[in-house]
C-alpha cells in the first residue's frame, strides 16, 4: 500500500510544483510541503524519489524546485498518468 501512495505524493508534488510556479530559482522548503492525510515519512519519501530522478533539484540542503531542464520530461510523466 504504501508503494502506491508514494506513487501519487510524486505526482502530487510535482502538479503542485507546477501550479505554484516553484520552478528553478523559485523553491521551497522541503519541510513546508504538506499532504493531507498521507505522513511525513512518505512525503519525503517521495521527494527524495524525485531528486534521484532528476526531476527535483535541491538549494540550499532544505529548498526544492523543479528542475527547469526537466519540464518537457516532467510534462509527458503527468500526461501519462
Amino acid at each position: 500500500m504504501q508503494k502506491g501512495q508514494i506513487d501519487i505524493v510524486k505526482r502530487l508534488i510535482l502538479r503542485r510544483f507546477l501550479n505554484k510556479n516553484m520552478i528553478g530559482m523559485n523553491y521551497v522548503n522541503r519541510q513546508d510541503i504538506q499532504v493531507k492525510k498521507i505522513g511525513g515519512n512518505i512525503v519525503q519519501k517521495a521527494i527524495d524519489n524525485r531528486i534521484k530522478d532528476s526531476f527535483l533539484e535541491t538549494h540550499h540542503k532544505d529548498c526544492i524546485s523543479i528542475n527547469p531542464r526537466m519540464l518537457k520530461s516532467i510534462g509527458e510523466y503527468l500526461e501519462k498518468s
